[in-house]
């Protein structure tokens, strides 16, 4: 479905942000800036994060972390924007988030999206998130429900496009989040 998330990662978390450069959407999660010469890549299990140019906005990259979920992050990073995030973990959990403007809109586990849907208006995207198979005909969970379909619709929400892989290079900014 999506090539350029091949499954190799174990535990991550994608945020789709619309119309941000890189740089100000690294800025809006309160990462202060990577220095390479200074810190040792090596040296983080968590809170490093790279914020990488795509078409229609940036898409910020964290192996084994989690900070695109959390609400002290998403309501400045969506502040006049939308923002999608997907997160899984070593053990599977499985979370998804959809913005706007500071409001978390839609929330549930990809692998259990019927029964887990919260937020502001978790109906709203109901005819999408059937259309993607999270959520069958009758309701329930999709047979295929799982992390693939929710970054379906975190590409569909905010309109990005990452085309066959994560672009990695000169355009990528990367920072590191604290106390997290």
């Amino acid at each position: 479905m999506h090539d350029w998330f091949d499954g190799a990662h174990d535990s991550f978390c994608f945020t789709f942000v619309r119309d941000l450069a890189p740089e100000e959407a690294l800025r809006r999660t309160g990462a202060q800036p990577y220095d390479e010469e200074e810190w040792d890549e090596d040296d983080f299990v968590e809170g490093l994060i790279t914020a990488e140019p795509v078409e229609g906005g940036t898409l910020l990259v964290e192996d084994n972390g989690f900070a695109g979920t959390l609400d002290t992050v998403q309501r400045p990073l969506s502040a006049g924007t939308v923002t999608a995030a997907v997160f899984r973990n070593v053990n599977h959990d499985q979370v998804f988030v959809y913005w706007e403007d500071g409001v978390e809109i839609l929330s549930f586990d990809p692998q259990f999206p019927a029964e887990s849907r919260a937020g502001a208006d978790p109906g709203r995207f109901l005819p999408l998130m059937t259309e993607l198979g999270l959520i069958d005909a009758d309701g329930e969970d999709g047979a295929d429900a799982g992390v693939h379909r929710a970054l379906a619709l975190a590409q569909r929400l905010t309109g990005l496009s990452v085309g066959e892989e994560i672009p990695e290079g000169e355009q990528s900014v990367r920072g590191v989040l604290e106390h997290y």
